[in-house]
């Protein structure tokens, strides 16, 4: 049998000199948490706290690159023009409705696997800190924490965002949209743009697993990352979320041979009447065998007939985005199928190398979607409807009323959502570093931003605290950009870009933009995000 501490038990033993030993050993992260002053710092804490092959991960992209480098260089190539004297002070409100849910801040926690691999405080961890800021909190299927113990780390109104993979099985699909219904999630959005996976070659070159293996190489930069390798191995051993329910016998095709409980019979009839037939296997009890057997569950043919099946058995629980959008044909396409909303992204570079940055073919998929001057009156309309404490029918039917009332301008029509009647809501994601950013992608059409690799940096950097800090830089410089820019809320920016304000324009990149030889290794033009 592989060396492996956890099979020998040290986790249980290492757990109770934790209180001991990791403040000291922290001490040099809390220090560089401290001084840190933007998102590009946090990576650079993140970088020295972790062990190597998980900061790559965190940090790469597929191939060469480019994806995640056209990211970053993308919003450094859009220019604010500020109006000056508008009589604003601080503090601004910059709260905003997406997602069917209040938020005090535009910007929300982006799905993504694997927070435990970060730091200890993982999924968990992060939703406090989102919970705090009143940010929406979104978790993977391929988390290290089960929804169940996300709920439980934050308050039970908190909005929550489920985000599902696309699998083969369709029993396994009703069984974790099961689990979210259960513990309180109230959005759901469909990834579908990892149906084969990127080729992200730091992963390769540093021979990536969840979880670690434990090789010379490995062990060699654990050593050089000892308040990561405490946290690993003075706790269980992590492992993606459905890697456990699987282990538990929750998904009848991925559970030991043994006599079938009701459960697992129920389960394996209905996957025979959708006509998916899998025969069952015997479970690996190896972790990182399991992430192989779950990887195999993903299914490559999955297409709009599949997404429209789920997007009814989410029903009328809420909202349902599509994620992984990148031009007007399938956003328009994803109307037709019943989604709420659009989230236009490029799986921050990680996927198809040299596909678009989504801050550049935002705007030609709000243009598709009805337009900014459409989109700003039914959301206004909408919103002024919900704080009179109308329903959904009632605020659709005053969002009608509003877009009859305005005159053709001859864009296409708003797009409207099939189970609601309100408009269909637009998030971008990728390539987010500054407040600016976020300011950017409000200004181009977005209901709101997700944000992936900067709250990953502040819990690589220092867990939960890191993320809290994360957070109020971002909240900090967006307020700071809102209040530059003569920008009083997020309603007013999003009605003066429908009156056809030009408050960010496009501008050509220059080497004057990245000014000084260590400007990449912080994170600029260098495509570091």
């Amino acid at each position: 049998m592989p060396f492996n501490p956890h099979a020998m038990g040290v986790h249980n033993v290492l757990k109770w000199l934790s209180p001991l030993v990791r403040p000291m050993l922290n001490a040099p992260s809390a220090r560089r948490l401290e001084s840190a002053v933007n998102i590009a710092d946090l990576r650079l804490a993140a970088r020295q706290r972790a062990h190597r092959m998980v900061f790559d991960y965190l940090d790469a992209g597929a191939d060469d690159e480019i994806t995640l480098r056209r990211n970053k260089d993308a919003y450094s190539s859009l220019e604010l023009h500020p109006r000056v004297l508008a009589g604003l002070k601080p503090p601004l409100d910059l709260s905003a409705r997406f997602m069917r849910s209040e938020c005090a801040l535009p910007f929300f926690v982006s799905p993504t696997a694997g927070s435990k691999m970060f730091h200890a405080d993982g999924e968990q961890g992060v939703a406090r800190a989102a919970a705090k800021h009143g940010v929406m909190y979104s978790l993977s299927t391929m988390g290290t924490s089960a929804p169940a113990e996300v709920a439980a780390a934050i308050p039970p109104k908190h909005p929550k965002l489920f985000q599902l993979y696309v699998w083969k099985d369709r029993a396994l699909v009703r069984d974790m949209l099961r689990q979210a219904m259960d513990n309180g999630f109230d959005a759901l959005a469909l990834t579908v743009d990892l149906t084969w996976y990127g080729n992200r070659e730091r992963d390769v070159r540093n021979g990536f697993t969840v979880p670690p293996a434990y090789t010379l190489r490995q062990i060699a930069d654990a050593v050089r990352a000892p308040a990561w390798s405490w946290d690993f191995l003075a706790n269980e051993e992590y492992a993606y979320a459905a890697v456990k329910l699987a282990a538990e016998g929750a998904f009848y095709t991925l559970v030991p041979i043994r006599p079938r409980s009701r459960g697992r019979e129920r389960r394996r009839r209905e996957s025979l009447a959708a006509g998916k037939t899998h025969d069952e296997e015997a479970f690996p009890m190896d972790r990182r065998a399991q992430v192989a057997f779950i990887r195999d569950a993903f299914d490559p043919s999955f297409d709009w007939d599949d997404a429209e099946w789920l997007v009814n058995e989410w029903g009328d629980r809420g909202p349902v985005a599509l994620k992984g959008v990148l031009t007007p044909e399938d956003a328009r396409l994803a109307v037709e199928r019943g989604f709420d909303a659009v989230w236009v992204s490029n799986h921050g570079g990680r996927q198809l190398e040299t596909s678009p940055a989504a801050i550049d073919v935002l705007p030609n998929i709000r243009d598709a979607l009805g337009g900014v001057r459409k989109w700003a009156i039914a959301k206004d309309a909408e919103e002024a409807a919900l704080r009179r404490g109308a329903s959904i029918d009632a605020a659709a039917a005053a969002t009608r009323a509003a877009l009859d009332e305005d005159a053709d301008d001859g864009s296409p029509p708003l797009a409207l959502a099939k189970k609601t009647g309100l408009a269909v809501e637009l998030v971008v994601d990728g390539g987010v570093q500054r407040g600016t950013d976020v300011l950017k992608g409000l200004a181009l059409g977005a209901d709101a931003v997700a944000l992936g690799k900067p709250y990953l940096y502040g819990l690589g950097a220092g867990g939960e605290a890191g993320v809290d800090r994360a957070f109020t830089i971002l909240r900090d410089e967006l307020e700071r950009a809102f209040g530059l820019l003569g920008v009083g809320t997020t309603a007013e920016l999003r009605r003066r870009i429908g009156r056809g304000e030009g408050l960010v324009r496009r501008r050509g990149v220059s080497a004057r933009d990245f000014p000084d030889p260590g400007a990449a290794e912080r994170g600029w033009g260098g495509g570091i995000f």
